[in-house]
C-alpha cells in the first residue's frame, strides 16, 4: 500500500511538473493552485507592453506585448487573458509563431515551446475595455484586484512581480500617465508615442496608465515635484490642488521618517477622476482618486477635510504598504490596507492639531468596523480565497476599519517603539518583494514578550465582535464575554469603566479582559456601572438596565469628549441590537444634538437620528423635524448647521419641513448649501414632490455648467420621473451591464429606484437584482456588489421585501458564500426590522 501511494505521488508530481497540469491550474480565474506553481516556475519577469489608443470609445485598443522570464526547465506555461478568443491575434514563443490552447480565460502553451534559461512571449491583442474605463475624452485602467488580465494577457497574480515597460500611441492633443516618467515623445500627425521609463518590481494590479483631455499642474517644493492631472474646471476647487500637494508632500515626509527609509518609488503624481469608483487607488507614479473626494465645496465641513486628508495619506501610505512590500496573495491584501488605515490617521494629527484625534479614530475606525460586524453576513479580518476572480469580495469595513482596530490593539501590548522597530525590520526585509500577514507577526513577535500569535488567531482569524455583558452584584462588577460564531473563544482587550453611585466620587477601573468571565472587586456598590469610558473596547457592549436608562438620559453630559462618543457608541449598539426602542433613542440623541459643541460628535448624532426618526408613523415626525430645521438655523456652529441640513435633504418627509426645503431650492437661498447639495436636494423633491418632478429637474439641470456633472446628472436623475412603468423600465436596463458602466452613478441611481417613497413598488426589483448580483461581481470592480446590494436593500423594512430576500437565499443554497455575506450585511436594516435580530436574543 506504502509503495503504490508512494509510485501516485511520483505520477501526479510528473504531470505537474512537465506540463500536465490538474483542473484546478485551468480553471477559469487565477486558482491559488496556478499561482503557486507559476510562483515556482516562473522567474525575473518582464512586460514590454504597447498600446494603440484610438480617440473614438468605441472603436478597439490595440496591443502589443513582449513578456520575457527564466525557467529552469521547459515547463507548460498559462497566461491569463479574460477576454474572447478572437481578440488574440497572434502568438510567438522564442521567436517561432506557437500553437497554443484558450480555455477558461487561460492562453496555454504546452512544455515543448519553452526551454531552460530565457524565455520571451510575444502576443498581439486587442484589449479589453471592461477595465479600461473608457469616456468620450479620456480612459484610464483600473487592475485591482485581477483585473490587468482583462487588458492584456499576463501573470495575474500579486506575488510574481514584474518590470514594466510602457509605450502608449494615442491622439496628439491628449496627456498620457503611467507609473513612470516619459522618456520619449513621438508626434506623428494627429497621434504621438509616449515612451515611459522601466519600473521598478510591481504587481499587475498595480500597473496603470490613464490618457485622454487633462489638466495639468506640477508642485516643486522641499525636493519634491509632483504632478496633478485633473479635468475640473471650477476655479474655485482647482485652486484647492495648493493644499493637496501640501498634504501630498507632509505624508510622504512622515513616512518617510517613520519607517526610516526614503519613498521607494520615484514619481508620485496622481490623476483626479470624475465617476471613479473608489476614494482613490494606489497606483505606482499614477495614484487615481475621485474627484469629489479631492475637490470640496465652497463650505467644507471638519469631516470632509480630514476625509480628504485620510484619503491622500491613506493612498501615499500604501507606496510602502503594499507597493513595497506587496501580499502574497489577496487574502492578506488586509495587510496592506490596515497600515495605509493605521498610519493615514497618525500621519493626520499633526496637520490638524485642533481636532481630537481619538474621536476621529472611534468614529472612523470603531464605528465602521461595527456597522459589518453586527450583521449576520460578518467576516473574519482574514478569509479564505481560493481564486483571483472573487478576491474583490474580500474588500470591506472589516479589513479596512476593523483591522486597524486590532492593530491598535497590537501596539498596545507591543508599545509604540517596539512596534516601529519591527515595521522597519518588515520593509527591509520583504523591500520590492511579497510577505504575508504571518511574516510580519513573526517579525512583530521576536519584538515583545506578548504572546502575539494567540492574540492574531482571536481577533484575526475569527468572524464577529465579542459580546460583553456587565452586572454589578453589590461590591463585585462581573464581566461576562461570549462569541456567538465560536463560544469559548476570548478576544483579549484593555478598556476603562466608571463607577458611580450617590454620595461617592466616580471612580474609573482597568479592565484587563482575558478570559470569558472577569469579576472585578469595587471599592463600594455601585448605582451605575459605565462601561468604556476612554473609548477602547470594541464590541456590543450591554450595561445592565439601570445604567443604560442613565446613559440615555445623561450621556451628553459628559465634559470629555471621548467619553460622550464612548457612551454614544454603544449606545448605538444597544440601539441596534434591538435594546433600546425607538422613540427612546431619538430622544437621547435630540438632546444630544441640543448641546453638542464638537463637530465630529455632532456629525455622528447626526449619522445616527435617521434610523429612528424614520421608524416614526408620519403623523408624528413634523415635530422633530421642525425641531431639527430650526436648529439648522440655530445652531452657533456652521458645520453643524451644514451637517443637519445635509440630514433633511434626505431624511425630511413631512409637508411642512419639504416645503421650507423647497423654498431654499428654488431661491437658493442657502449659502452654506454648494451645487453638490443642491443637487441632492432636487433629487429628493424630485421624488418626495412628484407633481414638480419634470419642473425641479429641468431646473437644477440649467443650473450646472461642468460637463462632467451634467452627464452625471442626466444619469440619475432619470430615475426622478413618478412614471412606474418608466422607472421599471429603467431599473431593467441596469441589469444590462453596458448601462451600469459608471459604476458610482449606477448605485446612485439603482438607490433612487428604491426610495423609502417607492418601497411598496420597488419591493419587485430585489429578485431580479439579486439574481444579477453574480453578474454584477463579474463585470464590476471590487466595490461595486457592495454598492449595488446596498443601494437595493439599504431602504427596505416591509415584510414583502424581507421575503423577497429570503426567498433568493432559499433559491441559491450554494451560492458563494463571500457573495452572500454582502447580501447579508447590506440587508441588516431589513432583518432587523423583521424581528429576527430580537430573535437572537
Amino acid at each position: 500500500m506504502i509503495r503504490y501511494a508512494f509510485l501516485l505521488i511520483m505520477a501526479v508530481n510528473c504531470l505537474t511538473g512537465h506540463g500536465q497540469t490538474t483542473d484546478a491550474v485551468h480553471e477559469a480565474g487565477v486558482s491559488r493552485e496556478l499561482a503557486q506553481l507559476r510562483k515556482q516556475k516562473v522567474k525575473d519577469l518582464r512586460y514590454d507592453l504597447r498600446f494603440s489608443i484610438p480617440r473614438d470609445k468605441h472603436t478597439p485598443v490595440t496591443g502589443e506585448e513582449r513578456i520575457r522570464f527564466r525557467l529552469d526547465a521547459p515547463t507548460e506555461i498559462v497566461i491569463d487573458f479574460r477576454e474572447a478568443e478572437e481578440k488574440i491575434a497572434e502568438v510567438r514563443v522564442n521567436g517561432k509563431t506557437a500553437a497554443y490552447t484558450f480555455r477558461n480565460e487561460h492562453i496555454i502553451l504546452p512544455a515543448k515551446l519553452t526551454q531552460a534559461g530565457e524565455n520571451a512571449i510575444s502576443v498581439r491583442f486587442t484589449a479589453g475595455d471592461q477595465s479600461l474605463n473608457r469616456n468620450d475624452d479620456f480612459l484610464y485602467s483600473l487592475s485591482v484586484p485581477d483585473r490587468a488580465r482583462t487588458i492584456f494577457p499576463c501573470f495575474d497574480q500579486p506575488n510574481l512581480k514584474a518590470v514594466f515597460t510602457l509605450t502608449l500611441e494615442l491622439p496628439a492633443e491628449w496627456v498620457g500617465v503611467s507609473n513612470t516618467r516619459v522618456t520619449k515623445e513621438e508626434k506623428q500627425a494627429d497621434r504621438k508615442t509616449l515612451h515611459f521609463a522601466p519600473t521598478r518590481p510591481l504587481s499587475t494590479y498595480l500597473f496603470a496608465f490613464a490618457a485622454g483631455r487633462f489638466e495639468q499642474r506640477t508642485y516643486h517644493g522641499e525636493g519634491r515635484t509632483l504632478t496633478a492631472y485633473y479635468r475640473e474646471t471650477d476655479p474655485q476647487k482647482v485652486a484647492q490642488l495648493d493644499t493637496i500637494f501640501r498634504q501630498s508632500a507632509a505624508a510622504l515626509d512622515w513616512l518617510e521618517a517613520y519607517t526610516s527609509m526614503p519613498c521607494p518609488f520615484d514619481k508620485q503624481d496622481f490623476i483626479i477622476l470624475p465617476g471613479f469608483q473608489f476614494g482613490g487607488m494606489e497606483h505606482v507614479g499614477a495614484t487615481l482618486y475621485n474627484d469629489t473626494q479631492l475637490f470640496l465645496g465652497p463650505n467644507p465641513t471638519p469631516d470632509e477635510e480630514l476625509r480628504r486628508i485620510q484619503l491622500i495619506a491613506h493612498e501615499t501610505a500604501h507606496a510602502w504598504f503594499g507597493n513595497l512590500v506587496t501580499m502574497d496573495w489577496f487574502d492578506d491584501v488586509w495587510t496592506k490596507e490596515v497600515f495605509a488605515n493605521h498610519f493615514s490617521a497618525w500621519i493626520t494629527e499633526p496637520l490638524f492639531p485642533a481636532v481630537n484625534h481619538k474621536l476621529q479614530r472611534m468614529r472612523t475606525f470603531f464605528a465602521s468596523a461595527l456597522s459589518e460586524d453586527r450583521t449576520p453576513g460578518t467576516n473574519a479580518i482574514h478569509q479564505e480565497l481560493d481564486n483571483l476572480r472573487n478576491a474583490g469580495l474580500i474588500y470591506g469595513q472589516i479589513i479596512y476599519n476593523k483591522a486597524p482596530v486590532v492593530m491598535g490593539k497590537i501596539i498596545e501590548l507591543m508599545g509604540e517603539d517596539a512596534f516601529r522597530e519591527g515595521i522597519r525590520e518588515y520593509l527591509r526585509t520583504y523591500a520590492y518583494s511579497n510577505a504575508t500577514w504571518d511574516d510580519l507577526i513573526r517579525i512583530l513577535d521576536r519584538h515583545t514578550p506578548e504572546d502575539l500569535i494567540a492574540f492574531n488567531d482571536a481577533w484575526v482569524n475569527r468572524k464577529g465582535m465579542p459580546i460583553i455583558r456587565f452586572t454589578p452584584r453589590g461590591k463585585t462588577l462581573e464581566i461576562r464575554q461570549k462569541d456567538r460564531y465560536a463560544p469559548g473563544i476570548v478576544r483579549p482587550q484593555r478598556f476603562a469603566v466608571t463607577l458611580a453611585a450617590k454620595g461617592q466620587t466616580d471612580t474609573t477601573l482597568e479592565v484587563n479582559l482575558r478570559d470569558s468571565l472577569v469579576r472585578l472587586t469595587l471599592p463600594f456598590a455601585p448605582e451605575r456601572v459605565l462601561p468604556n469610558t476612554d473609548g477602547r473596547a470594541y464590541g456590543l457592549l450591554i450595561p445592565d438596565s439601570a445604567s443604560r436608562d442613565w446613559l440615555l438620559a445623561h450621556w451628553h453630559e459628559a465634559t470629555d469628549g471621548t467619553t460622550r462618543l464612548a457612551r454614544l457608541m454603544l449606545l448605538h449598539e444597544n440601539y441596534q441590537a434591538c435594546l433600546i426602542p425607538d422613540a427612546l433613542w431619538l430622544d437621547a440623541l435630540m438632546n444630544g444634538l441640543r448641546t453638542e459643541a464638537n463637530p465630529l460628535l455632532f456629525s455622528t448624532i447626526t449619522s445616527y437620528i435617521s434610523t429612528p426618526l424614520r421608524a416614526l408613523p408620519s403623523v408624528l415626525r413634523e415635530g422633530p423635524e421642525d425641531s431639527l430645521l430650526h436648529l439648522s438655523a440655530s445652531h452657533p456652529q456652521r458645520s453643524s448647521r451644514q451637517r443637519l441640513l445635509r440630514m433633511l435633504i434626505h431624511s425630511a418627509a413631512s409637508p411642512a419641513t419639504l416645503a421650507r426645503l423647497y423654498t431654499i431650492w428654488r431661491d437658493r437661498s442657502e449659502p452654506l448649501l454648494n451645487e453638490t447639495d443642491y443637487t441632492d436636494l432636487a433629487y429628493s423633491l424630485a421624488v418626495r414632490l412628484p407633481d414638480r418632478s419634470d419642473s425641479i429637474v429641468r431646473t437644477q439641470r440649467a443650473r450646472l455648467t461642468d460637463p462632467d456633472r451634467i452627464r452625471r446628472f442626466d444619469f440619475i436623475s432619470r430615475a426622478m420621473t413618478p412614471d412606474t412603468a418608466a422607472l421599471d423600465t429603467l431599473f431593467r436596463s441596469l441589469l444590462i451591464p453596458e448601462n451600469r458602466r459608471i459604476e458610482p452613478w449606477t448605485s446612485a441611481l439603482l438607490g433612487w429606484l428604491n426610495h423609502p417613497t417607492r418601497e411598496r413598488h420597488a419591493v419587485r426589483y430585489i429578485r431580479p437584482a439579486l439574481d444579477a448580483l453574480r453578474d454584477v461581481q463579474r463585470t464590476g470592480d471590487i466595490f461595486f456588489p457592495r454598492d449595488w446590494v446596498g443601494a437595493l436593500l439599504r431602504n427596505h423594512r416591509s415584510p414583502e421585501a424581507y421575503r423577497a430576500l429570503l426567498d433568493f437565499i432559499d433559491a441559491n443554497p450554494g451560492y458563494p458564500p463571500l457573495l452572500l455575506n454582502k447580501v447579508w450585511q447590506a440587508a441588516y436594516p431589513l432583518y432587523r426590522a423583521n424581528g429576527e435580530v430580537e430573535n437572537e436574543k
